[in-house]
């Protein structure tokens, strides 16, 4: 998130600019919304800074003059942080902000919403913070993300509305696609997921290679090297909903001659498993017998 000079540069030295965001909170909400988080970022990182110089080095030389060009060094140190992009805090809190209409506790984020829990705010920064989210009221309110359940029914409840088309699309029965979701996700206890939180919507550890021009995530995973795993860090697609993650899982089956034979297998869980063995979806060498086994414990429901 960018934040205009004008904004950042405010943020501890203009007590007035909540008057002028307050104005902009009604003409233009969401802006109003981040550059409040933006200015919150801004203050935390000043207490940071204003803790660690509390904590002095012994023998330091400590004047009021040299507090002085302490303090504004800090500063301009903060500004430059902030400018220049910040830590991500911005991001985070914008984004909680933006999807409710409410705040019952400031940046504390809802126990079902996925996110990453953020430090305490000071009361002044709450006070702020809440007041901005309840001018923007919910004409700002993003679309509520469908979680991932990891309880196996409801996991499997919310996934077969989504692999209908692409199951259709494939030839194959919607239990298969879930049971290779389910395999890969370990029933949506491993989702993946952004650093902030956000998920990924990839069910099907799906890559991003060189070809991939969506959003991708890095997280750590399982790959097996001459029949034995090793950890390693890999990129990964991120969707924006679940049905753009069965959507693009069926246009790689479709397009990829790799996987034809795993094309219009109807309710054959082993047939579609060993095809997309064979075709190299996985390194786990035994990936067709479990994923086989989990398509069929779905099927036989």
């Amino acid at each position: 998130m960018q934040v205009s000079r004008d904004a950042s540069n405010q943020l501890a030295i203009d007590p007035n600019a909540t008057e002028r965001l307050s104005s902009l909170a009604r003409s233009n909400p969401k802006e109003a919304i981040r550059q409040v988080a933006s200015q919150f970022e801004a203050i935390l990182l000043n207490q940071m800074m204003a803790s660690m110089r509390s904590n002095g080095f012994d023998g330091e030389e400590d004047s009021s003059e040299l507090g002085t060009y302490r303090g504004m060094l800090d500063q301009q140190m903060v500004n430059a942080m902030v400018q220049g992009g910040g830590t991500g805090l911005a991001d985070m809190l914008a984004r909680q902000i933006e999807g409710v209409a409410r705040i019952d506790q400031a940046a504390t984020p809802a126990a079902s919403s996925g996110m990453l829990p953020l430090p305490a705010l000071p009361a002044a920064a709450a006070k702020a913070i809440r007041k901005y989210a309840e001018a923007a009221g919910t004409a700002t309110a993003a679309p509520a993300p469908v979680a991932i359940p990891s309880e196996r029914q409801a996991f499997v409840s919310t996934l077969l509305p989504h692999a209908g088309q692409a199951a259709e699309r494939l030839g194959v029965a919607p239990e298969l696609l879930v049971g290779h979701a389910a395999l890969e996700s370990g029933w949506g206890s491993r989702s993946i997921r952004h650093p902030d939180g956000r998920e990924s919507y990839n069910l099907f550890g799906i890559k991003a290679g060189g070809s991939w021009r969506g959003e991708s995530v890095a997280t750590l995973t399982t790959e097996y090297v001459d029949g034995k795993p090793r950890k390693q860090v890999e990129s990964f697609r991120s969707y924006p909903s679940l049905q753009a993650a069965f959507d693009d899982y069926a246009k790689l089956l479709e397009g990829s001659s790799r996987y034809q034979r795993a094309l219009n297998q109807g309710d054959n869980a082993q047939g579609f498993a060993v095809a997309l063995q064979q075709g190299g979806y996985a390194t786990d060498p035994a990936y067709a017998r479990k994923l086989a086994g989990v398509a069929q414990s779905l099927l036989a429901r």
